[in-house]
């Protein structure tokens, strides 16, 4: 749980909430909006082209539509973790 990672890395005042809305990016605006947020820090899967299209992205619209500075982080690849040099 995303919770738990935090709190094990050190960081104070995880707080969970839950909101009702609409759509994803409306909850997450309202959500940060009502907590006073600095900056909305989103995941993102990385898709392009067509994939993203079709299924649209949350961070990308959060991008364009929130108040509030929206830090991405792309996913990890796993094929940059320690391995053998």
């Amino acid at each position: 749980d995303a919770r738990e990672q935090a709190t094990a890395a050190g960081v104070e005042d995880v707080a969970t909430t839950v909101h009702d809305d609409e759509s994803v990016t409306g909850g997450i605006r309202s959500c940060a909006t009502e907590v006073d947020a600095d900056c909305i820090v989103v995941g993102t899967h990385g898709r392009t082209g067509l994939d993203r299209y079709l299924l649209g992205s949350v961070a990308e619209t959060l991008i364009r539509t929130s108040p509030i500075p929206v830090m991405v982080v792309p996913p990890v690849d796993q094929t940059d973790t320690e391995r053998p040099v």
